[in-house]
């Protein structure tokens, strides 16, 4: 036992020693003192931030948790995400959004949104005539893609970062799923940059799992 936990210890250093590399490489990149990680699932994120002094520290919420739902609630003059949106889905479904991060890249005829459509019966989709891509129909004055919807959670959790470091936050880490197409991951930064995020690289969630 005690012969396995040695061979082990050299592998550990080897792993701390990939993680400070990379850590330092990414401050390098930033052009602030801070660079933000959000770890984006289908349900549900984990915001962190990476700066001198911080190796990499969660972010909390207003709720003071560390997993904010990834919902939002689009009204005609208001915004809500996380768990204030949730509590909203029963009342206005229509106008919440969840899941859309499966819509990203996605054209008319793809079969996810066919999917889509028969799983959340209560959002109304339309298309660019030009793109084919899909639109969220709000209402008869507003209407959004999955991109801006994107835009607009990868927006709130920098403001999450920055209410925790206490300083502006401009660039960032993001995770996507390892089986993303190009076109999913074109859309995850044109997402970010709709936000003002300058994107030092994007991580498939295995790597960052790993991480």
């Amino acid at each position: 036992m005690a012969d396995k936990v040695r061979r082990q210890r050299p592998r550990r250093r080897v792993c701390w020693a990939l993680v400070a590399v990379l850590l330092a490489d990414l401050l390098a990149l930033s052009d602030t003192l801070a660079v933000m990680s959000v770890d984006l699932g289908s349900e549900s994120m984990k915001v962190a931030i990476v700066k001198p002094g911080v190796p990499m520290e969660i972010v909390l919420n207003k709720e003071s948790r560390r997993k904010t739902p990834v919902i939002v609630t689009l009204k005609e003059n208001e915004r809500f995400f996380g768990d204030s949106a949730a509590s909203m889905a029963i009342k206005n479904p229509k106008a919440t959004l969840r899941y859309f991060q499966h819509l990203l890249g996605k054209q008319a005829d793809n079969p996810h949104v066919a999917l889509y459509q028969a799983r959340f019966p209560e959002h109304e989709l339309t298309f660019d005539p030009q793109r084919q891509t899909v639109h969220f129909q709000i209402s008869s004055q507003l209407q959004f893609s999955p991109e801006e919807v994107l835009g607009m959670v990868l927006n709130y959790s920098r403001s999450l970062a920055e209410d925790f470091a206490e300083q502006p936050i401009k660039d960032a880490v993001i995770t996507v799923p390892v089986f993303f197409n190009q076109a999913e991951r074109r859309a995850v930064l044109q997402a970010a940059r709709m936000a003002g995020l300058k994107v030092l690289q994007l991580i498939n969630d295995n790597t960052a799992t790993a991480l």
